[in-house]
């Protein structure tokens, strides 16, 4: 297992844009996904007492996500698809992974299956729909956990696009999903929603055991394709 401690700052790379490697069919991508919204419910529903019987034998394998020199944080993360040789319990962040390999890597590396995959049939049908799927992993957060605001991928083209699930203390009174700084998501417990991480979000939970599924989903014509088959919502 390896859950490398990261220094302030590593997590807020300077985004880099170059137009001329932007081509049409990016920008169709890009138009597509923004005309669906900020925040689209799925046609996915997942039995969530099925997960949490599931995820109860991994109880002492969450890591903490993304650990910092400067200050805590009462969130944990378990990979689903993570680096080859890898496993579930191995740098669930981006940053930290990084940081282990001394370079930056791409969130499509993270091709792997691991055993907590394998373990949540519960989550099949949405994971196996999207496959290749990128780094994919539950973020589990307590009492206090939170995330900064922060974007994710704002240039283009981007590696991916992220789809959510939401799992367990979820509810309106447990956990907050607040994106354009202030406006707070309508979750609803189980649902599937793609959501337009490139737009300023921060989290907070009020709760122990508040649990999400992110997916990163390669960013392609195909992949959009598929997100938009989806909607719970289509006419």
């Amino acid at each position: 297992m390896s859950n490398t401690i990261v220094p302030p700052g590593v997590s807020g790379r300077e985004p880099k844009f170059d137009a001329r490697v932007v081509n049409l069919e990016t920008v169709v991508n890009e138009l597509a996904l923004l005309n669906l919204g900020d925040f689209e419910p799925l046609k996915f529903k997942i039995n969530t007492r099925k997960f949490m019987d599931e995820i109860k034998q991994f109880d002492n394998d969450w890591v903490e996500y993304l650990p910092r020199t400067d200050r805590p944080n009462n969130r944990q993360g378990l990979v689903l698809s993570n680096l080859p040789g890898k496993t579930h319990t191995d740098n669930p962040s981006l940053p930290q992974a990084s940081l282990e390999a001394g370079h930056r890597l791409s969130e499509n590396d993270f091709t792997s299956r691991t055993a907590v995959y394998d373990a949540c049939t519960s989550l099949h049908d949405i994971l196996d729909y999207f496959q290749p799927i990128g780094r994919t992993f539950l973020i589990k957060s307590n009492v206090g956990g939170y995330f900064v605001p922060h974007r994710d991928h704002p240039v283009m083209p981007r590696e991916s696009f992220r789809v959510a699930v939401f799992l367990n203390n979820c509810a309106p009174l447990q956990y907050d999903w607040l994106i354009d700084t202030d406006r707070k998501l309508p979750i609803e417990e189980g649902r599937a929603y793609y959501i337009n991480t490139r737009k300023t979000h921060r989290t907070i939970s009020w709760t122990n055991d508040s649990i999400h599924l992110i997916m990163n989903i390669p960013f392609n014509n195909i992949n959009v394709a598929k997100c938009i088959a989806k909607l719970q919502h289509p006419h």
